[in-house]
């Protein structure tokens, strides 16, 4: 099957995840919704331990992931988002986030690299150029931020932000 769809230049669809693992999620984000956070935890466990193909690994860590950082456990999360990426390693969304938590953590060239990785994935969407921007222009790399919002600007941008990437790049562009 995957050769005629390759043949006729198609992609076979990826897979969903399991419905044991959605299941879980499920009741993790239902328990999680009651301020049940020793429950949820309980369901997130259950789905990680369950998930044994990619697209349920992918799936169950990114969800606990995501619950674990609005919980403020920051390297919990990194560490699942990790596990979610070596599962599906395309996922842009799974590398932003990651980069994120990154910089949160105080690693900002291991951010640096995940977001240019989510950059990379969808060149189309503005979320890491603009995170890659900021932080390049935080950590003093101008040339660096000012390529990123140079790039923003071939996008379809709304006029609110377009200003605010005209600005920063007037900003960047000062001695």
């Amino acid at each position: 099957m995957v050769a005629i769809l390759a043949a006729c230049g198609g992609r076979p669809k990826p897979l969903p995840p399991s419905v044991d693992v959605r299941a879980e999620i499920e009741q993790a984000e239902k328990a999680e919704r009651a301020r049940r956070h020793d429950l949820a935890k309980i369901h997130y466990e259950r789905a990680v331990a369950g998930a044994k193909d990619p697209a349920s690994i992918s799936y169950a860590r990114r969800e606990y992931a995501l619950t674990l950082i609005s919980w403020g456990e920051f390297p919990q999360a990194t560490q699942h988002l990790e596990v979610a990426l070596g599962a599906k390693p395309d996922d842009a969304a799974s590398w932003h986030d990651l980069g994120m938590l990154r910089h949160k953590q105080g690693n900002d060239d291991g951010a640096i690299q995940a977001l240019e990785k989510a950059r990379d994935l969808a060149p189309r969407d503005v979320r890491p150029l603009k995170t890659l921007a900021a932080l390049r222009w935080k950590t003093g790399d101008k040339a660096g931020a000012t390529a990123a919002y140079r790039r923003m600007l071939e996008l379809d941008l709304p006029d609110r932000v377009r200003e605010k990437v005209e600005w920063a790049l007037r900003e960047l562009a000062k001695p």
